[in-house]
């Protein structure tokens, strides 16, 4: 569980850094700002979200892994749109999300995640 909450921990701190590069971006952009304020605001939401899943990924709270899997599959769908412009960041996100989704359905994981389900 330790590489599943720390893989998302890390992808919270890329969300939040782009967010903050929309808003740096924004300053000087004139009529782009808005857009660019927008992307900024979902973000910042996804880094809340993934926070949330990773601390209750954490607590193994059964709510936490469907919602990290299904932010992981947007991150896959991401990965494949931008790997032909930026191979590099389309690499990183596909690794990271695999790294996930791995992680959930390692036999350790489930079995945690079983044994919190029944006690």
């Amino acid at each position: 569980m330790l590489v599943v909450v720390v893989v998302l921990g890390i992808q919270v701190l890329a969300l939040l850094g782009s967010a903050l590069s929309f808003i740096l971006t924004a300053i000087s952009a004139g009529p782009l700002a808005g857009s660019l304020l927008g992307l900024a605001v979902m973000f910042l939401i996804f880094a809340a979200g993934v926070a949330a899943a990773a601390r209750g990924s954490w607590k193994l709270h059964r709510w936490a892994r469907p919602a990290a899997i299904a932010f992981e599959l947007l991150v896959i769908v991401f990965a494949f749109s931008v790997i032909g412009g930026s191979l590099w960041l389309g690499l990183a996100c596909l690794v990271t999300a695999l790294a996930v989704l791995l992680g959930y359905f390692l036999p350790p994981v489930v079995d945690a995640y079983n044994r919190a389900l029944e006690g």
